[in-house]
């Protein structure tokens, strides 16, 4: 099957994701599938998922703001036999598994040698403010409803599908440690290359990290500060990746998240004002009766 990927953001950065996952260079704009918007702008997507968040009924130091989800082809698969009729059908089958409450935009790339989905997806449900996380049990309920669809809908799409131990030979523990470590280091160093290439490029915390997203890099936060890169489940940190403490002098330079929080804040007020005002008229009236 496709690959399945979901990946938690701690901090408000519907911008940045959203413009990197309609980025004209890597797709096609007659790929785009959204769920509970009604923009067809990046400013009115953001906007929409700004107001979404303003719902939330009760907030946290570390709550999540939104996933990051990825659907990946095999790197062997014919990219002409995932047609846009097929993608559209697939995307459509993931946004209504994963829960039509969702307020979700999508889009489909074709810059690298695997085709793949990639989703902005807001952490609460549609106008209510409550949590549209997943736990591990439903998540592999997802991954494998999603298999089960390809599956049975687009056989002919086989490089796909997950063939574990098919002609290989059994290998021992100790053989499969040592080609593990080997396999790592070397992922692991085509990674340092490109991500001290992003810093060296980079003149805040933030760019660093668009650079990153552009190389089709995702990082992992923990306790709400960007920690390292995740690739192909596998998470490597930045203290590794570069010298120590270097990721940390590069300036924060939050300034966009900041406005997102501000709008928010501003969003609640003016609905809690307006609900003030709402009760106080009908006090009115019920003393006039």
């Amino acid at each position: 099957m496709a690959i399945v990927k979901i990946l938690v953001r701690h901090s408000p950065s519907y911008a940045s994701l959203v413009r990197y996952i309609l980025n004209e260079a890597k797709m096609s704009k007659a790929e785009i599938y959204t769920h509970n918007l009604r923009s067809d702008t990046i400013v009115g997507y953001v906007k929409e998922f700004i107001e979404n968040e303003a719902f939330r009924r009760q907030s946290r130091s570390d709550q999540v703001y939104l996933f990051h989800e990825i659907i990946s082809f095999n790197a062997n698969e014919d990219s002409t036999a995932l047609t846009p009729e097929i993608i559209n059908d697939i995307a459509r089958e993931y946004i209504r598994l994963r829960g039509i409450e969702g307020v979700i935009l999508g889009a489909m790339h074709r810059d690298t040698e695997h085709v793949h989905l990639h989703f902005c997806v807001s952490a609460l449900k549609f106008r209510t403010g409550t949590s549209f996380g997943l736990s591990k049990a439903k998540l592999h309920q997802l991954k494998i409803q999603i298999q089960n669809f390809h599956r049975q809908k687009y056989p002919e799409i086989s490089q796909s599908f997950p063939q574990h131990g098919i002609g290989r030979p059994y290998v021992k523990d100790r053989a499969w440690q040592a080609a593990h470590r080997i396999d790592r280091a070397r992922v692991k160093e085509q990674i340092t290359g490109m991500v001290r290439i992003c810093f060296a490029k980079a003149t805040s915390q933030k760019e660093f990290l668009e650079f990153l997203r552009e190389e089709n890099f995702h990082y992992y936060e923990r306790n709400g500060v960007p920690t390292g890169i995740e690739h192909d489940g596998t998470k490597f940190r930045f203290s590794r990746l570069l010298e120590a403490g270097q990721f940390e002098t590069l300036p924060i330079d939050l300034t966009e998240e900041e406005k997102v929080l501000a709008e928010i804040r501003s969003i609640r007020e003016q609905r809690a004002e307006k609900d003030r005002e709402s009760r106080e008229d009908r006090e009115g009236e019920d003393i006039a009766r």
